[in-house]
């Protein structure tokens, strides 16, 4: 007895052939699509912290253009200038706090820009200034740019193993010469706000509550770990200046 294949074999056998062809086809475009997103991912990322990091580097150009001229640099460390401040004895331990504004000509202006923030035991300080140098995410004008995707906060303080002894004592330029060099530590902090599911609330208390250092005594929390406890990107720098006396 012959077995015999007729027409409608056939048809059956083509139809499970095309069915395993569009499932395979189907899987093929699955991971191209898994490729492409994952690589649209990385791109994203990358292209974020460029951002970040072009952002928090401006500061440190503008830092040391403004150094730079004599003038500038006499008046940031007489009377209201943020080098003035944050080298005096009295204020060991405290950073000097502003927000990076893309409506300000000069956000290095002097301390009337900015807030002060330190710790007095376990207890965070940051109302001795007044809260309007820290950056608010909820505020429009405190972002860089039009576009409001990147805050910047810029923390100033003395270095840490500075000669307190040798600091200046009164705000008069005079009266400081022959000290030595000195040494501040200037912290950019840029995040990208938007790009979080933290709440505004959050972001606010991030940027508002900490310091941007680690107390040896204390081992604080900083503004960074919290920002990275809540997922929110960022990119921080740290810069040490070594300020010198001029000749003249």
């Amino acid at each position: 007895m012959k077995n015999v294949i007729g027409p409608y074999s056939q048809k059956g056998a083509t139809l499970i052939v095309v069915l395993v062809m569009l499932i395979l086809i189907m899987l093929v475009g699955t991971w191209a699509i898994r490729g492409s997103i994952t690589s649209l991912n990385i791109a994203t990322n990358a292209q974020a912290q460029a951002l970040l990091t072009q952002n928090s580097d401006s500061v440190f150009f503008s830092m040391e253009n403004k150094t730079s001229d004599k003038l500038n640099f006499a008046n940031m460390r007489i009377g209201d200038g943020i080098l003035a401040y944050v080298l005096r004895p009295e204020n060991k331990g405290k950073e000097l706090v502003f927000c990076i504004r893309g409506n300000n000509e000069d956000n290095l202006a002097g301390t009337r820009l900015a807030s002060v923030i330190y710790w007095e035991g376990s207890t965070i300080k940051n109302a001795d200034m007044g809260a309007n140098g820290f950056c608010k995410a909820d505020r429009t004008t405190d972002f860089i740019s039009g576009r409001k995707a990147v805050l910047t906060q810029v923390a100033i303080r003395a270095a840490e193993n500075e000669d307190w002894d040798g600091l200046v004592e009164v705000g008069d330029i005079e009266s400081s010469k022959g000290i030595g060099n000195q040494k501040v530590i200037l912290t950019a902090t840029s995040i990208l706000p938007n790009f979080s599911t933290a709440s505004i609330s959050d972001i606010n208390s991030c940027l508002k509550g900490y310091t941007s250092f680690v107390d040896q005594v204390l081992n604080n929390a900083t503004v960074t770990d919290c920002l990275a406890n809540k997922n929110v990107p960022y990119s921080t720098q740290d810069m040490e200046y070594t300020l010198t006396q001029s000749a003249s």
